[in-house]
């Protein structure tokens, strides 16, 4: 075939693509998967590769500004009544726990604790978190706050079984190097319940844990 031949071919075709005369299969791209297409995150201004562009422990997609690191606005533990379940975790000293602004934060009753690692426990680098209560087939999740990282969401996640059971496996505590024996962290666990068309959020009361 003759070389403007070719061309010709070549810009046919062309033309054809931009009338949507052929149809082309598309595939919608997520680099970091956090929920939001690589389109998305270009047109929010996200970092394609990182699911928390301004590092405040909350994927973009469910931050109220995902290149602020201050907004959301750090949660407040209420003073504990007898008819009210606390819903927050923990502040920590360094960087403040942040609630995503379009999550809702549940007033509803869902009795939600850790049952291990105890209040005040020596635990190694790396354990299972488990607990009691919620609601069946809610994520669970593990926040980690240490005076050097601040307060960091670890990825593994467990889920609420049908006796109100939940386990999530593998939560490494401290980073492996820098940390001495006796090293503090405090843990907290973040359930999130679908519930009519939105996402509740639930934390349990905070566990301290010490480096063995």
């Amino acid at each position: 075939m003759k070389l403007k031949d070719i061309a010709m071919v070549v810009m046919i075709t062309s033309l054809l693509l931009a009338s949507g005369c052929i149809w082309q299969e598309t595939k919608v791209v997520d680099t970091d998967g956090d929920g939001w297409s690589d389109e998305q995150e270009q047109i929010a201004g996200t970092d394609l590769d990182n699911k928390d562009t301004d590092g405040d422990g909350y994927w973009d997609p469910l931050d109220g500004n995902p290149l602020d690191p201050e907004i959301p606005v750090p949660r407040v533990t209420p003073t504990p009544l007898e008819t009210v379940v606390p819903t927050t975790g923990h502040t920590p000293t360094t960087e403040p726990t942040r609630t995503p602004t379009n999550v809702a934060i549940s007033t509803l009753n869902y009795p939600f604790k850790i049952t291990y690692p105890v209040n005040e426990g020596n635990v190694p680098r790396q354990i299972d978190v488990k607990g009691q209560g919620g609601v069946p087939g809610a994520e669970v999740r593990i926040h980690v706050c240490t005076e050097e990282e601040g307060d960091r969401l670890r990825p593994n996640a467990g889920y609420v079984d049908e006796n109100g059971n939940w386990e999530v496996d593998s939560i490494q505590i401290w980073s492996p190097k820098g940390y001495p024996l006796g090293e503090e962290a405090v843990i907290y666990a973040v359930m999130t319940v679908s519930e009519a068309g939105r996402k509740t959020i639930v934390s349990s009361e905070n566990v301290t844990v010490f480096f063995e």
